[in-house]
C-alpha cells in the first residue's frame, strides 16, 4: 500500500532478473528462463477480479514486447482504459437481460447492373451502453470474440434476423436476399449449432432468403464442421458467401472445398482499384472467376463514385460500401422498393441508372491507369 514509484519500479526488475538467473534443470538437463511481469496501481474503484484482469492485461503486454521485461499499466495508459471499458462490455454482455441493448440496423447491398430491380442487404448488429449511448461494433464485437461469447451474439443475430423477417411478409418476398455472419466459435458450438436449427426450423419461409458469411479463417479452421453446417442451412434454401475473399493466401484453393454462392471481394483491393494497379487486375481477376463458376461477386468498401464507375466496367454484380448506402434503421430499408432506391448521392444514382455515364467514368480512370503504368 502506498508503495512509491521508484520502489515499485526496483522491486519488479529484482524479480525479473533473479528468475533469469536461478538455474532450472529438468532431466539434467540446464534450461534458461525469464520472465513477463505485468504491473498495475489499484484504483480504489477496481474490484479484485478487475485488478487481476488489467495485471494480465499488462503481462501480456509485457509478452508482447519480446519477455523478459516489466510493464506496468497505470489509468493514464491507452492500454489500461481500454481494457477497463473492455471489462465493462464483456460484463454488459454476460448479463442475461442485456439483449435488450442490441438492435439491427441493415447496410444494402446494391445491384450495380440492376440497381432499381431489387433489395439486398448486410444485417449488422449494434449495442447500446448506459445511458442509450452506441458502442462502436469493433469494441464490442472484438470483446465478445476475446471472451468466448460471440455464440450469445450469433444466436441473438440469427433469431432477430428470421422474425424480423416473417414479421414482414411483403418485405421478405421481394427481399433478394439477406446476408449474416457466423463466427468461427458459433460453427463449432454443438449447443449452437443445435439452438440455430431448431430456430430454422420454425421460420421456412424466411430461411431461402439469408445467405450466411464466412471468412477464410472461419471456414478453414475446421473445414468439416463448415461443410456440414451449410450443407443443412442450404437444404431450406439459404446460401453462402464468402467474405474478405482474396485477403489469404489459400482463397481460391478453398473454393473447391467450400462452393460458394457470393464471393465477397476484400475491400482493401476495392479501395484502391483506381490507384494501384494491380489492385484493378486482381479484382477483374477475381469477378471472372466467380462468373466462371457460376458465382456472384460483391465489392466491398465501394465508398466513392469513381470506384463505384470502376466496379460497373468489371461487371462487379453488387457492391456494399458508404459511397452507396450507410448501415441503416431496418424500418427504412423495409419501406424501400429496390437498392437503388437507398442511394443519395446524385453522381452514383446516375452511374448506376445510366450505364454509359460509368463506362465513361470507368474509361477516365482506367487511361490514369494506363498512364501511371507508362511512367
Amino acid at each position: 500500500m502506498d508503495c512509491p514509484e521508484h520502489v515499485v519500479v526496483g522491486l519488479t526488475e529484482r524479480i525479473r532478473e533473479v528468475v533469469g538467473e536461478l538455474p532450472f534443470e529438468v532431466n539434467g538437463k540446464g534450461l534458461n528462463m525469464t520472465v513477463s511481469v505485468g504491473v498495475v496501481s489499484i484504483d480504489p474503484s477496481m474490484s479484485s477480479v478487475d485488478a487481476m484482469a488489467a495485471a494480465d492485461r499488462a503481462c501480456n503486454e509485457a509478452k508482447a514486447r519480446g519477455r523478459n521485461c516489466v510493464v506496468r499499466l497505470t489509468d493514464k495508459d491507452a492500454a489500461l482504459r481500454m481494457h477497463l471499458e473492455e471489462l465493462k462490455v464483456v460484463a454488459d454482455l454476460q448479463k442475461r437481460v442485456q439483449t435488450e441493448r442490441y438492435f439491427l440496423e441493415f447496410q444494402p447491398i446494391v445491384a450495380l447492373q440492376s440497381a432499381m430491380a431489387s433489395t439486398s442487404y448486410e444485417v449488422l448488429i449494434r449495442m447500446r451502453g448506459e445511458g442509450g449511448r452506441v458502442i462502436p461494433p469493433g469494441k464490442f464485437i472484438g470483446a465478445a470474440e476475446r471472451n468466448g461469447l460471440m455464440s450469445q451474439i450469433d444466436r441473438w443475430v440469427l433469431r432477430s434476423t428470421l422474425e424480423w423477417l416473417d414479421d414482414h411478409p411483403d418485405h421478405r418476398d421481394r427481399l433478394a436476399f439477406a446476408t449474416i455472419n457466423i463466427s468461427g466459435a458459433s460453427l463449432n458450438d454443438i449447443r449452437f449449432v443445435d439452438d440455430a436449427f431448431a430456430m430454422i426450423a420454425e421460420h421456412p419461409l424466411a430461411m431461402p432468403k439469408l445467405c450466411f458469411e464466412i471468412t477464410e479463417s472461419v471456414a478453414l479452421h475446421d473445414l468439416g464442421s463448415t461443410r456440414r453446417f451449410f450443407d443443412r442451412v442450404r437444404m431450406y434454401g439459404s446460401k453462402l458467401a464468402l467474405d474478405d475473399f482474396g485477403a489469404g493466401y489459400t482463397s481460391f484453393n478453398y473454393l473447391k472445398e467450400i462452393p460458394a454462392d457470393f464471393i465477397k471481394i476484400d475491400g482493401s483491393f476495392v479501395k484502391e482499384i483506381n490507384r494501384n494497379p494491380a489492385n484493378y487486375a486482381i479484382t477483374r481477376m477475381i469477378v471472372d472467376l466467380t462468373h466462371e463458376l457460376g458465382m456472384r461477386s460483391i465489392a466491398e468498401w465501394a465508398e466513392t463514385p469513381d470506384t463505384i464507375a470502376s466496379l460497373i466496367q468489371l461487371g462487379v454484380d453488387y457492391g456494399q460500401g458508404f459511397g452507396l448506402a450507410r448501415p441503416m434503421a431496418p424500418e427504412i430499408v423495409t419501406a424501400a422498393t429496390s437498392g437503388g432506391a437507398l442511394v443519395n448521392d446524385p453522381l452514383v444514382l446516375t452511374l448506376l441508372q445510366d450505364g454509359t455515364a460509368g463506362a465513361a467514368i470507368g474509361a477516365a480512370t482506367g487511361q490514369g491507369r494506363r498512364r501511371q503504368i507508362a511512367r
